[in-house]
């Protein structure tokens, strides 16, 4: 028993860890702890791990700009609430739809886990379409269309020869594309914020929110090409406010950790790599399955607390920066991660990408059209 109690505690620590600091990621993490660990104490690391997180990664991606992979399209209606003075509502609508989407896949859980084999060989065959037909859309709903496929259409050409020659190609892309035009654009100082989490949630939004971003992750999980982020694109046309889409981002992330841990007990495959690379060590079995639901509802409440209190003293701690400097110490330090893994070839697709974002900023067109890095690859593949 001390042991795994020892091994959870381990794990929440890894999950603040890969939750704040950028360029670390629980699938490297869990290769490392896989070649270090052996025995059942694993288990609960990489659970509490990623779960925990999910959670922290909101106070990185609003208060330095930096985001998770999950977190990208979110990137533009987060900077927008922090110029408004509406950081810790930002703050609170992530991680709300994050535990109530922890919540809603344990209550559905017994139905789904009927039901994922038996969709499993029909649907994943049919999310290429979904993806073109979102990318269409978004395109075309643009206020410059001409705009946006060309910005679409430059970030599929970088996200096509990138992750095919790339060790890191999600850190270093996304990033260029959705980060540093961000941390270019970002004053001294940010606005003085509302330092209250009292605001009226919409019933409607939150509905609309965590409807699209199941409906998303659920279609996401048959199709291991498609990422996180391009999950919530899919959930990007179905919502009307900034409210239900920043509610919606944190959603996906619950349900692509469920989601991927019923698709690994019930046809033992799993879209998250670390938990791919858990199935291989252990048998998921019933009681391990509960084990994980119970670790994340726990580790979810508990992550949700912390975050809500800590996102008060990161405000407080932000107007003591120099956000031009941050931004540029960010900036350097991921300028090192991509020649650390990449050389100049990683410092060259950072600085196309972040071009390509900047200049979708300058156009007035939507970040999210960057997104044709990820899209037209995966289009491609399934396609020709």
């Amino acid at each position: 028993m001390f042991e795994i109690l020892f091994a959870i505690l381990i794990g929440f620590i890894l999950g603040i860890v890969v939750g704040l600091i950028p360029g670390f990621h629980p699938n490297l993490l869990a290769t490392i702890l896989l070649a270090m660990v052996f025995d059942y104490s694993l288990f609960p690391i990489i659970i509490v791990m990623l779960v925990v997180a999910s959670f922290f990664s909101f106070l990185r991606s609003i208060f330095l700009f930096v985001p998770e992979e999950s977190h990208v399209l979110a990137m533009h209606p987060l900077f927008q609430f922090v110029n408004k003075g509406k950081a810790l509502v930002a703050l609170k609508l992530c991680v709300f739809g994050l535990i109530l989407s922890i919540v809603v896949s344990i209550l559905l859980s017994p139905a789904l886990i009927v039901i994922l084999p038996v969709l499993y060989e029909y649907i994943r065959h049919y999310i290429p379409f979904f993806l073109l037909f979102v990318s269409c859309y978004l395109i075309l709903s643009d206020k410059k269309p001409h705009f946006a496929i060309v910005i679409f259409l430059l970030a599929g050409l970088i996200g096509y020869f990138g992750l095919n020659n790339m060790n890191e190609p999600l850190l270093i892309m996304l990033t260029g594309f959705f980060g540093f035009p961000i941390l270019l654009q970002i004053k001294k100082k940010i606005p003085k914020q509302i330092i209250s989490y009292k605001f009226d949630i919409e019933r409607e939004s939150v509905i609309r929110g965590v409807g699209s971003s199941f409906v998303a992750g659920f279609l996401a999980i048959f199709l291991p090409a498609v990422s996180p982020a391009q999950a919530s694109l899919l959930s990007r046309g179905l919502l009307k406010k900034s409210e239900d889409f920043l509610i919606s981002i944190g959603a996906i992330s619950g349900f692509n950790i469920s989601f991927s841990t019923m698709l690994l007990y019930s046809v033992g495959r799993a879209r998250v790599g670390s938990l791919a690379m858990l199935g291989q060590r252990f048998n998921i079995d019933l009681f391990n399955l509960i084990l994980i639901f119970l670790l994340m509802l726990t580790f979810g409440i508990i992550s949700y607390v912390i975050v809500l209190k800590l996102g008060k003293k990161f405000y407080k701690i932000s107007q003591k920066i120099n956000y031009k400097k941050l931004a540029i110490c960010v900036m350097i330090f991921i300028s090192a991660l991509a020649f650390f893994f990449d050389s100049f070839l990683g410092i060259g697709f950072l600085f196309m990408s972040t071009g390509v974002g900047y200049l979708a900023s300058k156009l007035k067109t939507r970040a999210a059209h960057c997104m044709g890095c990820l899209i037209i690859p995966v289009l491609l593949f399934y396609f020709i």
